[in-house]
């Protein structure tokens, strides 16, 4: 599991509506959101990891970073 002063030491690979994310792999991204439980989301800093399944991007977990 990544923490949110891990990731936001990583450079931004891409900005999304409310995440940048940090790591790409060929069948890997995390994603560290800008917005928290105030802006409506589930958690303040909250981790999203994604995997490449079967031709598409898929969201495999979600977490509170921490800080």
């Amino acid at each position: 599991m990544y923490t949110t002063n891990e990731l936001e030491n990583l450079p931004t690979l891409c900005v999304g509506q409310a995440d940048n994310l940090k790591i790409e792999t060929k069948n890997k991204r995390v994603w560290l959101c800008r917005c928290g439980v105030a802006d409506g989301m589930a958690y303040d800093n909250q981790i999203t990891i994604e995997r490449y399944i079967i031709n598409q991007w898929v969201t495999v977990e979600t977490y509170p970073g921490g800080k």
